[in-house]
């Protein structure tokens, strides 16, 4: 059984930079191809063929900080998700792990708002201008990026309510025990070790397992990173032509 108590400081072993593992060189292959992997992005600098419009790259470099300051944030995330065995953590171990896991969590979360303020701004430029090319460009550049933090935003706040479910339930379960300990009804009175572990699988409310718990919200946020990667090589293929020629 897993309880929740109240958080004694301990250190939780888990890693703060994964090495991403080595690409795969591309083999001969009779099937179909594959699909072109999205443009990295990167930071906006400087462009040799056109003049750059300074303030628009200063607000579209904030907002790319942040989404590549957030995609390095979930891969972390991810990895500390798998990494640790959860199930052999003690309960003051478990409630760190999780407040280290969902502070990174909201990290991710203010980084996407304050992205987003650079967004639109970005987007107040693209309405402004009176060139219908640029417009074009920069609106399509702000709006990708836009969708990028929305959906490190959405990761992030996936983890934290799945994370807060499981513990709202565990910790219900464990009040219901204290309650039917203190107040037995007569039949239960005298129950056995194996009849009382069924009652406390039927009260419900523990997960079988945190570590399996874990690998699921990493597995939702695998889901969640091709979305976040197209957005991002949107970005990263309007981002010349939005911020060069002024």
């Amino acid at each position: 059984m897993l309880s929740l108590l109240p958080i004694v400081s301990i250190v939780v072993a888990l890693a703060t930079d994964p090495s991403p593992g080595p690409s795969a060189s591309p083999g001969p292959s009779s099937g179909p191809t594959a699909p072109a992997r999205p443009t990295p992005l990167t930071e906006i600098g400087r462009v040799r063929a056109l003049p750059a419009c300074t303030p628009i790259v200063v607000h579209a470099n904030g907002a790319i900080t942040q989404a590549l300051d957030n995609d390095r944030a979930l891969a972390i995330l991810t990895h500390n998700l798998r990494a640790a065995d959860y199930d052999n953590f003690n309960v003051v171990q478990l409630n760190n792990a999780i407040n280290a896991l969902t502070k990174i969590a909201a990290d991710i979360e203010k980084n996407a708002i304050s992205g987003d303020g650079e967004v639109k701004r970005l987007r107040e430029y693209a309405a402004a201008s009176p060139d219908p090319q640029r417009k074009k460009e920069l609106k399509a550049f702000a709006d990708a990026l836009g969708g990028a933090l929305y959906r490190q935003k959405k990761s992030a706040g996936e983890l934290m309510r799945d994370i807060a479910i499981v513990q709202g339930r565990s910790e219900a379960a464990d009040a219901r025990e204290i309650m039917a300990q203190n107040n037995p009804p007569p039949e239960t009175a005298a129950m056995t070790t194996g009849t009382e572990m069924n009652r406390r699988s039927m009260l419900g409310g523990h997960p079988d397992s945190w570590t399996r718990v874990m690998q699921q919200i990493a597995a939702q946020l695998d889901d969640l990173a091709p979305a976040i990667g197209m957005d991002e090589g949107t970005a990263a293929d309007h981002s010349i032509a939005a911020t060069s020629g002024c």
